[in-house]
């Protein structure tokens, strides 16, 4: 089937304005799925508009239940394994609201799958959660010629295998803030009761502090980043017998200091830039002030 896919149909037709969403779903995202192996029931099923309550909504000091929807919801059995969601052809499928939309379909407490993808009838683009930028990206009316990379990526046979990175490693708590669109390093964050029990010294201009925070059920990595000159800002919080350790630490190789027992500080901070390593991508805190 996936040799024929599309073949009938006229991509000039996403051009007009009355090409909507709903045209993308019935025309090219609905064939794309099925060629995949996805149906409506069965193991491999089509979960379309499923609605999810909105885990984050607070106004005032009263919850209000707020539902989102994703397009589909693509379910292997009894575990859901990734996201799509449509969109018209004028809309931007690469950055943007479109793309923090369906991230947070992704990780929502109901779903909680690594890939999501979205299609405006022209492309096909797949994120991970842990990356900023796509892992996929492909013109439909080329679908055909990449096929097996689709597969490989996308079908029930091999979505669930597909891993980024170690599954060992904690997503990063500054590259989530970012996927949902609050990336703005103006904005400051606060952290109350962060317990230190390490510290390293990454170069001559900064030391960073690694934490382990849960966030809506979800257990986070945090980088608190700061440069020497609010090391001593730092040094008069902890307590009175372990401050020559930690700065004796920090002079010398391996410029690290395990903290025993841990201290808690609270933190002020806004969002660094990304830092990609050979395993993830990350983006640290920038500590403003340590109180």
């Amino acid at each position: 089937m996936s040799q024929h896919l599309f073949d009938g149909f006229d991509f000039n037709l996403l051009d007009s304005p009355d090409f909507k969403e709903d045209s993308v779903r019935e025309e090219l995202v609905t064939p794309l799925l099925h060629a995949l192996g996805y149906k409506a029931n069965g193991d491999f099923q089509i979960k379309r508009s499923k609605s999810l309550l909105h885990p984050f909504v607070m106004i005032g000091t009263k919850k209000h239940k707020v539902n989102i929807v994703p397009d589909y919801l693509l379910r292997i059995k009894n575990k859901f394994a990734w996201v799509l969601d449509a969109k018209r052809p004028d809309q931007n499928i690469l950055s943007g609201i479109n793309v923090e939309q369906a991230y947070s379909y992704a990780i929502h407490p109901e779903v909680r799958v690594d890939l999501y993808a979205l299609c405006d009838g022209r492309q096909l683009t797949v994120f991970h959660t842990r990356q900023i930028e796509p892992v996929f990206q492909a013109d439909l009316q080329d679908i055909k010629n990449r096929w097996s990379e689709v597969e490989q990526l996308l079908s029930p046979y091999t979505v669930l295998k597909y891993r980024l990175r170690p599954q060992h490693l904690y997503p990063d708590y500054g590259l989530y803030l970012c996927k949902l669109g609050y990336s703005d390093q103006e904005i400051e964050h606060f952290f109350y009761e962060i317990p230190i029990s390490h510290i390293d010294r990454v170069n001559d201009q900064t030391l960073s502090i690694l934490v382990n925070r849960v966030f809506g059920e979800v257990e986070f990595a945090l980088s608190f980043d700061f440069g020497f000159e609010i090391l001593a800002e730092f040094i008069n919080l902890a307590p009175s017998n372990q401050r020559s350790g930690i700065l004796n630490g920090l002079r010398g190789q391996p410029y690290k200091v395990d903290i025993v027992p841990p201290f808690s500080i609270n933190v002020t901070a806004h969002l660094g830039s990304l830092t990609k390593t050979q395993f993830e991508e990350i983006v640290p805190m920038v500590v403003k002030q340590f109180h």
